[in-house]
């Protein structure tokens, strides 16, 4: 399908867009509205400036994907040949992307004219580069993902029991009222029992969100399979620990986050101009959080970091 170019951006909803207005409405606009169409030569410098910017990748976040990359290549090997991958060549897959996304950085003249296609890494834009303690430490996390990855709950019970796996593809949607809500797990699969698992790879810290999230996954299946809630079960797992969460989805587990989707779209919207094109307010109607000791590790700092300083 063609690109349409849109003055605004297409109105969404999703776990991500929710954490991030919750954290800062200043980030929030400019990832959601000040970046958009960014891209293009004619855009005006701030919109471009914005755009490059929410192209920034922290280390922990390349890792992150990177390990989202090799478990989903271990599902689609598992779906095929009924076999795991070798641990050896899915460390060598995240450290070729490790390694390409710091020689990129190296290169800021290529990122920044083309910044959707090259690696920026946020710690050679904002800082000196990875120190050795963070190679270390990436290292590390890497050692302990791909084996707590190949053992988890979820690819040991596929092997064990043959489960059916739905991989998803792409990212798809599923619709409240006139919103849509992005929504794709990681991992779908059909247990022994007939149940609908749906998993969620984490390869950082545990937090009380999580549940919510795989809740609104699940909704998604629900709704694109016709599936009772009765039939689902959740489950997180965190790959850094080798731990795992099960979610009960339950019809009033569903109800309560649709709720909460509902109230977060509610309150969205009011930073709209005009809520049926998407028009944003004007962007000091989108307030810098009052935490601003995390400011200097947001994609956006250099963009805020004048006001910053005239506020202290």
């Amino acid at each position: 399908m063609a690109y349409q170019r849109t003055k605004y951006p297409p109105w969404s909803w999703s776990s991500s867009r929710k954490s991030t207005f919750r954290e800062c409405k200043r980030k929030y606009y400019y990832n959601y509205y000040g970046a958009h169409n960014g891209w293009e030569s004619s855009a005006p410098e701030e919109a471009k400036q914005a755009y490059r910017l929410k192209n920034l990748d922290g280390i922990y976040l390349i890792l992150g994907s990177a390990v989202h990359e090799i478990a989903e290549f271990t599902c689609k090997i598992i779906d095929s040949t009924s076999k795991l991958p070798e641990e050896a060549k899915l460390i060598d897959k995240i450290r070729d992307n490790l390694n390409r996304a710091y020689a990129e950085s190296k290169n800021p003249e290529t990122w920044y004219s083309s910044p959707k296609q090259n690696f920026m890494l946020q710690e050679f834009y904002y800082g000196d580069g990875l120190s050795g303690r963070m190679i270390k430490l990436i290292k590390e996390r890497m050692r302990k993902a791909v084996p707590n990855l190949l053992t988890s709950k979820s690819i040991s019970e596929i092997i064990k029991d043959k489960c059916e796996i739905k991989i998803a593809e792409s990212m798809d949607t599923f619709m409240m009222g006139n919103t849509a809500v992005y929504a794709i797990p990681d991992l779908v699969y059909k247990d022994k029992e007939g149940n609908w698992i749906v998993v969620d790879w984490k390869t950082g810290k545990e937090y009380d969100s999580h549940p919510a999230q795989i809740t609104v996954y699940a909704i998604y299946i629900m709704e694109k399979f016709n599936i009772k809630a009765e039939d689902i079960k959740g489950r997180v797992e965190y790959l850094l620990t080798g731990h795992n969460r099960d979610v009960e989805i339950t019809p009033d587990t569903v109800k309560k986050v649709r709720d909460e989707i509902t109230e977060s779209i509610k309150n969205m919207r009011k930073y709209l101009e005009d809520v049926e094109e998407n028009i944003p307010g004007s962007k000091e109607k989108f307030p810098i959080t009052g935490h601003t000791r995390f400011c200097k590790w947001c994609n956006f700092y250099e963009m805020c970091k004048e006001e910053l300083e005239s506020k202290k």
